[in-house]
């Protein structure tokens, strides 16, 4: 169909909405969330079929065919090279086509849905002692149908090999529906298929004469080496007797069908491991030693360059994961052992560096036994390309070399020839990637919004292509063709080969409907591209302040697209985690904001429903800030976008009651009987849920007493030697809800021997800020920074007890108030009350009189904490005390988000982000008395919602235990 074919396009998107029950969508914001992927390419699909069964997902490729549109089949959308994108209709298999049908440990397989997510069918096997052998870097979000159609095989392939050494059978739908299943034949399996009439016998009659006419060509001209995932898998061909034409499926990238189901081998777990972590000086002259470490059968070998252990050393999510270093490399090699215990892993590694001090490879070998410590190292490796995108600069580490691979025993000549081919372009790139099997990852820094750079691209892509086949290399050992190299299979495997592809594409797929342009039939490198000359990158007016993002423009092109708000654990994103809907990612809002900045949408758009809309689930949690590799703070650009949108559209009466919270306690607190009382009453809720407030929540109650009050009753005894001074900062919440937490603190720091000063109440502006009132919050704050300089000037500590407000100081001050020395000594004197505890331990022990009492603490911890720093401290101290034992419960956010839990179109998912993990595990029954703990006060309110238990926060814990009353 013609993209002006618009009559048509209707009538095919009319059919398809009122033929399918599932997910269908044709806006122009979701066709901008799924326009892009981890690549360099930027592509708005025709729409999005998310389908809830394989029935749906037929009936959509049948009426995609009637109509003559291609689609495109998706899943994380994690890879690289432009897989998964196209102009086509998008299939999302990833939210609803992840059943694990089946698991047969005797016979060691494995049947499932192509949306499994890796990590999650590995927890499963994992209790049984196996796993799913190819081990992506991204597991934590790619689905096995991605991993099948990208022949992943990740950094332990030197012993599990790739998918297509796993895949054993699949369920395929072909361009019109029609389903057909592959697997191994006999040959009189094969003689009833080719005898019988119809598409699926035309495919295997075309198949034996492509492996009759090109025999000779793949064992003369496909690369003989460890990783090659370039065009299609001819050779498994002419591997084995019996035809498995599921094998032609794995790295097939969805050209040839969708994978409608999949059987697949499964691993023993490894046994004992360990980590033998060489460090040089030089990259070249230590790579020539790589077919030296292959002899001693590694399990893996893997190489980070200083690119990425530098960026490491910057991102908080890996500072703290890098204690192994020693020195200052340009190059570690991390090789990984496997044996039957422990004690033979040493003797290994022993052996093995031995002999690698002989032949003088580092000056440096570190082991690693440990499991915590071995998975901090993979922690870094992982995150390596992650790591070289974090960048702050349109000159990024770009994706279109990424993952050439020749073999082991070429590697060091190559990339002889390869660093003098960089020099000569002149340009410097992040490399890493699986050494012992030859793949390297290269990521040159590149401006693609500069044509004179988009050239030059091309120019190295083609100069690299040449010494690839000098050494007998491929362009891909990992990632696939998809946009950025399929132009160039032509190149590589010779004519004849890339008519043989071109052959079995066609019998597949006769009408090119398969996710055209990936393998066979590519288009130029250069089309397309996600940063491009085309379109001006427009400048927005922010309130806020980017320029430590480099601006809001490029705050928002940070986002590279590789898609780890998908993930299912940590903090980013708890909406996703829910919903498991792309529309929800961190990803899909920064490219909504992005089709802003670059002219896809008008400037209008800033203020618009429709952006509302998408970033309406976005709880500010700022787990993006941190765990985000390209650290996108999307919690400051939703503040900036509300800020925009209520100048245009004004401000709710709700969202003026939240945001002015303060304000209102302040002024209803003489009247708090009476406020408490009514406000559970029936008239009052009904009244709430008018307002758009859930009814289902409990209001906080406001205490009969301000803290502020109390603290002037208190006498603090002045001695002739002056005490330690604290200030403890006043928030709203303890100032007017919670009181005992304020004077439970004050009494712990008065035992520490301070004197406590508690400055008059003053709000931070966090309620502001979060709802976009950024005028009225600047003015508190800027009224903030002035008072607590006195202090801070002086050097006096600012403790914190509410996170959110703790860290509005630290961290989103900086957005909007004048950046001065004030401002910097009073953001560098605030600290969380768990931080300064934790200070004052000696040895494990909490210096306080403190009764010893058997409980354990079951910890959460506030996004914002969690985010910045994470909550070590928190525990140490909760473990410091007599007779305890603190977990931190394995949860993102709790769902509350100050006041979005409250909202009334909000109550269901904020309630289900607390169901996912937070919920369960207090639930969970104990052999101990166990108390929950949760220092924010959002937290504590949705934990009582969810489970009926009341939280405490750390000062009431230690306050509890003071022997003595100060």
């Amino acid at each position: 169909m013609a993209k002006t074919d618009l009559a048509a396009l209707e009538l095919f998107q009319n059919e398809f909405s009122n033929t399918l029950n599932g997910e269908v969508r044709f806006d122009e914001i979701t066709r901008i969330a799924y326009s892009v992927d981890a690549s360099i390419y930027e592509i708005q699909p025709i729409g999005v079929v998310t389908p809830t069964n394989r029935t749906q997902l037929i009936s959509t490729l049948e009426i995609a065919g009637r109509h003559g549109i291609s689609v495109i089949a998706r899943g994380a959308a994690t890879g690289i090279t432009g897989g998964c994108i196209g102009p086509g209709l998008v299939i999302d298999v990833s939210k609803y086509l992840k059943a694990i049908i089946e698991i047969n440990y005797g016979e060691e397989f494995v049947i499932c849905e192509p949306g499994v997510i890796q990590d999650e069918l590995n927890a499963q096997l994992s209790s049984h002692g196996y796993r799913l052998g190819p081990d992506t870097s991204t597991g934590n979000r790619a689905t096995i149908g991605g991993m099948l159609a990208n022949n992943a095989a990740g950094a332990r392939s030197l012993h599990y090999g790739k998918m297509v050494d796993h895949v054993e059978e699949v369920l395929l739908a072909l361009t019109n529906g029609e389903l057909i299943r592959l697997k191994e034949l006999s040959s009189e399996e094969l003689q009833e298929k080719i005898s019988q009439e119809g598409h699926e016998s035309e495919i295997y009659k075309k198949v034996l004469g492509l492996r009759e006419e090109y025999k000779d060509d793949i064992l003369l001209h496909f690369p003989k080496i460890p990783r090659r995932v370039s065009g299609y898998n001819l050779d498994e061909l002419i591997k084995n007797e019996n035809l498995n034409l599921s094998k032609l499926i794995a790295g097939s990238e969805g050209t040839l069908g969708i994978v409608i189901e999949m059987k697949l081998k499964i691993s023993k777990k490894p046994r004992a491991l360990g980590l033998c972590i060489i460090h040089c000086h030089e990259m070249l002259p230590s790579m020539k030693y790589v077919p030296e470490m292959l002899r001693f059968h590694s399990f893996s070998l893997e190489m980070i360059d200083a690119h990425i252990l530098t960026a490491g050393r910057n991102h908080p999510a890996t500072q703290g994961k890098l204690k192994w270093l020693v020195g200052e490399p340009n190059v570690v090699f991390v090789a990984e052992f496997e044996e039957a215990n422990e004690a033979l892993v040493q003797e290994k590694l022993a052996l093995f560096t031995t002999e690698m001090q002989k032949l003088n490879v580092g000056y440096a070998y570190v082991h690693v036994t440990n499991p915590p410590e071995m998975d901090a190292v993979w922690a870094v490796r992982k995150a390596g390309l992650g790591l070289l995108l974090s960048k702050r600069t349109y000159s990024r580490a770009i994706a279109f070399i990424e993952d050439i691979s020749v073999g082991p025993d070429s590697l060091a000549p190559f990339m002889e020839a390869f660093l003098a081919c960089l020099k000569r372009f002149g340009k410097e790139a992040g490399i890493y990637g699986h050494v012992g099997a030859g793949c390297i990852h290269i990521r040159p820094y590149v401006d693609l919004n500069q044509a004179d750079e988009q050239k030059t691209m091309e120019k190295m892509m083609l100069a690299v292509a040449e010494l690839l086949l000098e050494h007998g290399g491929a362009l891909s050992g990992e990632h696939g063709d998809g946009y950025v190299r399929s132009w160039l299979n032509e190149k590589m495997f010779g004519e004849r080969l890339h008519r043989a592809f071109c052959e079995l594409k066609a019998a597949f797929d006769p009408n090119n409907l398969m996710n055209p342009g990936k393998i066979v039939h590519g288009a130029p490198l250069l089309h397309d591209l996600r940063s491009s000359t085309k379109a001006e990158v427009s400048k927005i007016e922010t309130f806020l302040d980017f320029s430590k993002e480099g601006g809001f423009e490029l705050a928002v092109d940070l986002c590279n697209g590789n898609g780890l708000c998908r993930k299912s654990e940590g903090v980013m994103c708890p909406s996703f985690q829910v919903t498991r809907d792309e529309y929800d990612t961190t990803r899909a809002r920064a490219q909504a904001l992005r089709a802003i900045t670059h002219g896809t949408l008008p400037k209008e758009s800033l203020s618009s429903q429709e952006l509302y809309d998408v970033l309406d689930l976005c709880l500010q949690c700022k787990g993006c800030k941190t765990e985000c590799p390209s650290q996108v703070d999307m919690a400051k650009m939703k503040s900036e976008f509300l800020y925009h949108y209520h100048k245009k559209h004004g401000y709710s009466f709700r969202t003026r009651l939240f945001g002015e919270i303060g304000t209102i306690n302040k002024l209803t607190s003489p009247f708090a009987s009476l406020f408490n009382a009514v406000s559970e009453t029936f008239i009052v809720k009904k009244l709430l849920s008018w307002i758009g407030i859930a009814p289902e929540r409990t209001l906080p109650k406001l205490s009969n007493e301000r803290f502020s009050k109390w603290v002037k009753r208190q006498s603090q005894s002045k001695g002739t030697i002056p005490k330690k001074r604290v200030v403890l900062f006043n928030d709203t919440f303890t100032e007017f809800n919670h009181p005992e937490i304020g004077k439970a603190a004050y009494k712990v720091l008065m035992s520490l021997g301070y004197e406590v000063i508690v400055p008059a109440w003053n709000c931070c502006g966090r309620t502001l800020y979060s709802k976009g009132m950024l005028s009225e919050a600047k003015k508190r704050a800027d009224a903030l920074v002035v008072i607590l300089f006195r202090y801070a000037e002086e050097g006096i500590p600012i403790v914190g007890l509410e996170p959110s407000c703790l860290f509005m100081m630290k961290d989103e001050f900086q957005g909007f108030v004048k950046q001065d020395e004030q401002l910097k000594k009073v953001q560098s004197s605030c600290i969380t009350f768990d931080d300064f505890i934790y200070q004052h331990i000696v040895e494990g022990v909490l210096p306080l009189p403190l009764t010893f009492q058997e409980v354990d603490f079951k910890f959460h911890g506030h996004c914002h904490h969690k985010s910045s720093g994470g909550i070590k401290t928190s525990m140490d101290v909760l473990n410091s005390l007599p007779g305890a034992q603190a977990i931190a419960i394995d949860a993102g956010c709790c769902g509350m988000a100050g006041s979005f839990g409250y909202e009334k179109e909000h109550y269901v998912i904020s309630m289900a982000i607390g169901s996912l993990k937070l919920f369960p595990a207090i639930n969970k029954p104990s052999e101990r008395i166990f108390q929950v703990v949760a220092n924010g006060i959002s937290c504590r309110q949705q934990i009582a919602d969810g489970t009926g238990r009341q939280a405490l926060h750390l000062a009431e814990v230690i306050a509890q235990r003071l022997i003595t009353e100060v």
